[in-house]
């Protein structure tokens, strides 16, 4: 990819700087414009968002920061004050908080003095302390909670999420604070125990109705310096189950998330784009089942860290 090439006018931010998606199900069909498909652009452009985006980058960056709770420091899916009429009103959360701080830090918004200090007063507060049996096996006490909210009730556990999590603590420099091991072996236990099936590979992530996104997360957090995950990342290379997951989350308008278990779910042609966008799809990427259907090689770009 060339980093200086500008960005294509179907990837741009609108004018409130948030990019386009779309939400279906529970009786919404409608245009959605939120900070977490706004996050995942940048992520995917990694440090070439500014070179690609130009003048947009910032006014993305304004979006994300928009989002941010002033009273707990965390972030929310949509920027303060655009919450449409349909969505509840949801805590601040873990994978919104880590995707938009580190946006943030790479957009030179935020210091990693202050990316530390977030990471260690909102996530890191927020860990699993019990879970209801019998249930399935991978959770991890210790390991980290979707909602930004107290109380010790058991927790949905979701791996993309953690996996997101701990991108952020490795880009902060926070490989020993408590929950970064724990969600790390969640994780590998997770995969391990989904094998090669793909409805358990489904339940390993609640918030994403494609399971690809976990692929996605962990790439980026390998990038990331995640060390820890990179059995994970290399397992999910050799395996036909995850390379054809992966594959679904670079098509054109991917599914990036949901509500739990997929009963409403958000698309986005921004990302999809931004993901094709970095891997230059001028080539095939690879063909995991040899039918000739070839994989979008759309890996995240690489994390200047």
């Amino acid at each position: 990819m060339d980093a200086g090439r500008p960005a294509p006018l179907s990837l741009r931010p609108g004018a409130d700087g948030c990019f386009s998606s779309r939400v279906t199900g529970g009786g919404v069909d409608l245009d959605d414009r939120n900070g977490f498909a706004t996050a995942l652009v940048l992520r995917t452009l990694g440090p070439t968002a500014p070179a690609i985006l130009g003048p947009w980058h910032e006014a993305a960056l304004d979006a994300l920061e928009a989002c941010r709770d002033p009273l707990t420091g965390g972030f929310r899916f949509w920027p303060n004050g655009r919450r449409p009429a349909w969505a509840p009103n949801l805590p601040c959360d873990a994978d919104d908080t880590a995707l938009m701080a580190v946006a943030l830090w790479r957009g030179g918004r935020m210091d990693l003095d202050q990316l530390r200090g977030l990471a260690c007063r909102t996530v890191v507060c927020h860990r699993l302390q019990s879970s209801v049996q019998p249930g399935p096996s991978w959770p991890r006490i210790g390991a980290f909670k979707t909602w930004l909210r107290g109380g010790a009730e058991p927790a949905m556990m979701d791996c993309t999420v953690n996996a997101n999590v701990l991108m952020m603590l490795a880009v902060a420099g926070l490989p020993s604070v408590p929950g970064y091991a724990q969600a790390c072996a969640m994780i590998a236990d997770g995969v391990a125990w989904a094998a090669d099936d793909a409805g358990r590979a489904a339940s390993l992530s609640p918030f994403y109705p494609e399971a690809g996104e976990l692929v996605m997360a962990v790439e980026a957090a390998v990038a990331a310096g995640v060390s820890e995950l990179a059995p994970m990342r290399a397992l999910m290379d050799r395996s036909p189950l995850w390379r054809r997951l992966r594959q679904a989350s670079c098509g054109d308008a991917p599914v990036i998330c949901g509500s739990p278990y997929g009963l409403m779910r958000w698309t986005s042609s921004a990302v999809g784009q931004a993901r094709r966008l970095v891997s230059g799809r001028s080539a095939p990427g690879p063909d995991p089942d040899g039918n000739g259907r070839h994989a979008p090689d759309c890996t995240p770009a690489p994390a200047p860290c």
